[in-house]
């Protein structure tokens, strides 16, 4: 198997993101399943973002993954 030397984001996410729409992953209606949040906290007054806000938006995008997983009903809006 062949790696490219350059990651080719249109030729990935296209894809993924069709998927993610036949699936309503971004979507969550109120139903019979407990619900699952998470606070997001306010951005800073700098306005710049860092790395700190990026291990803060993975570590919120994987806790609602698990919690789906678990039968939540979640719906994360980053």
């Amino acid at each position: 198997m062949e790696i490219p030397s350059q990651y080719a984001p249109r030729q990935v996410e296209q894809r993924w993101y069709q998927t993610w729409l036949k699936h309503k992953a971004f979507t969550s209606t109120p139903d019979h399943r407990p619900a699952y949040t998470i606070v997001i906290p306010p951005p800073n007054v700098t306005g710049v973002l860092h790395m700190g806000h990026m291990l803060n938006n993975t570590i919120q995008d994987v806790l609602v993954r698990r919690a789906r997983m678990r039968g939540f009903n979640a719906c994360w809006v980053p």
